[in-house]
């Protein structure tokens, strides 16, 4: 008998919307409904049409696409580390992963990439995209053809993706907060993120200005400027906000063009230290660290992303097992000088 997902509604004593909610890893979901109704799924084998039809024989589904945007070179190293780690640990030889690197960050060459791995014919896509109307309604239509999205390090969440796997995003602007505070001595602190339309730029300014208003009882000193991971926009952002505002004693920098900053508080040569917290381990990153130039910086795993992404859909594809959560966060690390 075919199992479908009335009945498990029906087990449950919950509606089929909310199982289907499940089923596509979406939000609104109480943790215990979502468990209750993840025990039924496994117990009574319940496969969605598009998981019925990958495993028609001749349908795709061994290999997937990985689409990695146009970011530093660090984390394109550390993607494709993940990726390798991934296809080791899972050992199938019949199962494949098509990298593909982009140039830019349109969402028309998100797009077309999407397109060219299709044609390929992959069973499932691991996405790293900016949370977009356009990039939504790509994801919902990935879905409905049957091929299951897992977005990692930036999320789309009102998408029907699968699950998330990266960063948690406003911890990490907290901890930024508590990190700096402490020497701001009552100076004001300068915010550079990268593009707001990404998840991960978004939450970490989110979770930096909510802390330091926790710790300071408003946020009027702090300024955020947006510099698209651009190192041109970055310097001069820095810059002429270290000589237009004698009062600033900290950078967040919430994106990775950490050598803009750097450069531009060298040329600026502020009277008062301007003490600076950054994200991700880069190998700029560690060498201002280990100078002094850096107070702090939060690491997150890409390497771990990756390969949990990549092992999500292996487990979903292959195995036919959903994730547990919709989204799944990976370790956080706070690295001071001492610890290089």
């Amino acid at each position: 008998m075919k199992v479908t997902s009335q009945m498990i509604a029906d087990r449950c004593g919950v509606s089929r919307g909310t199982v289907d909610r499940v089923v596509n890893g979406r939000a609104s979901v109480a943790p215990e409904v979502r468990a209750r109704i993840q025990r039924a799924i496994d117990e009574l084998g319940y496969q969605t049409p598009a998981q019925r039809r990958q495993e028609k024989p001749g349908r795709r589904g061994r290999t997937i696409g990985f689409i990695i945007p146009s970011w530093a070179e660090y984390y394109t190293q550390q993607t494709r580390r993940g990726i390798r780690a991934a296809l080791r640990r899972i050992g199938d030889p019949g199962f494949r992963v098509e990298a593909r690197e982009l140039r830019g960050r349109s969402n028309k060459e998100y797009c077309e990439c999407i397109a060219e791995l299709e044609a390929l014919g992959v069973g499932g896509l691991v996405l790293n995209a900016a949370d977009t109307a356009p990039m939504e309604q790509e994801i919902d239509r990935l879905s409905r053809a049957g091929v299951p999205v897992v977005t990692c390090n930036s999320d789309v969440p009102g998408s029907a993706r699968v699950c998330h796997i990266g960063q948690d995003l406003v911890k990490s602007g907290r901890a930024a907060a508590g990190l700096l505070v402490p020497v701001l001595a009552g100076g004001d602190v300068l915010v550079v993120c990268g593009n707001r339309e990404f998840t991960a730029h978004r939450l970490r300014v989110e979770g930096f200005l909510e802390r330091l208003y926790e710790l300071e009882g408003d946020v009027g000193h702090a300024h955020v400027i947006e510099c698209i991971e651009r190192y041109d926009l970055t310097y001069d952002g820095v810059l002429d906000a270290v000589r237009r505002n004698p009062r600033l004693r900290g950078v967040y920098m919430a994106n990775e063009s950490v050598r803009g900053c750097m450069d531009a508080l060298a040329r600026a040569r502020a009277p008062q230290p301007v003490h600076v917290v950054c994200n991700d381990l880069t190998p700029y990153a560690r060498d201002y660290l280990s100078e002094g130039r850096v107070d702090f910086i939060i690491d997150q795993d890409f390497s771990g992303q990756a390969r949990r992404a990549v092992e999500a859909l292996y487990d979903l594809l292959v195995r036919g097992r959903r994730p547990a959560e919709p989204v799944i966060h990976v370790r956080t690390s706070i690295i001071s000088r001492e610890l290089l």
